[in-house]
């Protein structure tokens, strides 16, 4: 059963402390960094990370509320903290919220919201935090592309890191559907999407095949979903919006049926959630189908029987009755009868 069950998530919280403790709490807590200048504020320091073990690198998150934003704290890896801990990683640090000054004698930097960047934790640094929350993933230097450390300080921009960025946010999120068993295969695609962002090349993109299918996957289909209902939403705005080729979406969607027929399905899932919603009142097909992106109503039905086995208007009174009864209604089983 340990194989079944979720991976350990490691849980550090300020709130568990005395108010006026709270941030010599989280000063005590860390184990990477000495803090040079003290918070202050007349609010309670609230604060949380968490990480988790996936084999061997690890994947955290830093959370800091406060609601003024120029408000901030220094935390700086020191040479005494380098020689004592010898912690021999390299952090790929995402900047979700809020903003980070980095600095060293070798460069000075702002990392904005949306900014991947790298940290050498095997080098003298320091980072001026203001509230908001990152995403980290700390990997050790020997699993990663020689040279790795000369990135130390800079932001990854070019190539593969848009989809990395993408991948490192879409991990942390799915860690609750995770479990034990998965984590290996997780770790090996996170270092081949790594390895192929860092080291570009035929070898690396080779090897990380599978996971770029996959990120890529995801990244489209939340794209859709954020635009089903916009009109406009077609293969070329994807393209160019998501910054891929026309081959590659093709591709992508081949074993679904296409694009144009992925969109198709999702909208009409759409359209049966919105109908079997109990105590919905009744609007006219034409008005639904329309808002959904099509504008043929006869085309609508048509498709949505085939798909469903049952029409919109059929939806919708199955959605009334399990309002009125309490009983559960059952979502039917994708077809692809004449869709």
């Amino acid at each position: 059963m340990r194989e079944l069950s979720a991976p350990n998530v490691h849980r550090f919280s300020t709130r568990d402390a005395p108010a006026d403790e709270r941030f010599d709490a989280w000063v005590a807590s860390s184990t990477l960094c000495d803090f040079v200048v003290a918070y202050q504020s007349d609010l309670p320091f609230d604060a949380h990370r968490e990480h988790v073990l996936i084999g061997p690198i690890v994947l955290a998150r830093r959370t800091w509320r406060h609601p003024d934003p120029s408000v901030s704290y220094d935390a700086k890896r020191t040479a005494a903290r380098i020689r004592a801990d010898q912690r021999d990683v390299l952090s790929f640090s995402l900047q979700l919220s809020g903003s980070v000054a980095l600095r060293s004698d070798a460069f000075a930097s702002i990392k904005p919201p949306g900014e991947l960047y790298v940290l050498d934790f095997a080098s003298v640094f320091e980072r001026a935090i203001t509230p908001g929350s990152e995403i980290s993933l700390s990997v050790p230097r020997d699993m990663l592309p020689a040279g790795a450390d000369s990135e130390h300080g800079r932001s990854l921009t070019r190539g593969m890191a848009s989809l990395f960025t993408h991948y490192l946010s879409q991990l942390y999120h799915a860690l609750p559907r995770l479990t034990a068993r998965d984590l290996p295969y997780v770790a090996q695609a996170t270092m081949q999407l790594l390895t192929a962002t860092l080291q570009p090349g035929r070898d690396t993109l080779i090897a990380a095949d599978e996971p770029i299918q996959n990120a890529l996957m995801d990244r489209v289909q939340r794209y859709i979903d954020t635009h089903l209902l916009q009109p406009d939403l077609s293969a070329d705005r994807i393209c160019r919006d998501v910054g891929i080729s026309r081959a590659t979406l093709y591709r992508l969607f081949d074993h679904t049926g296409g694009i144009m027929r992925e969109i198709r399905h999702r909208r009409l899932y759409r359209v049966h959630q919105v109908l079997s919603t109990p105590g919905r009142s009744w609007e006219r097909l034409r008005d639904v189908a329309s808002r959904h992106g099509f504008v043929d109503e006869k085309y609508f039905i048509r498709i949505f029987k085939a798909h469903f086995g049952y029409t919109p208007r059929e939806t919708f009174e199955r959605g009334q009755r399990q309002g009125e009864t309490g009983d559960p209604l059952v979502m039917p089983k994708k077809t692809t009868r004449g869709a």
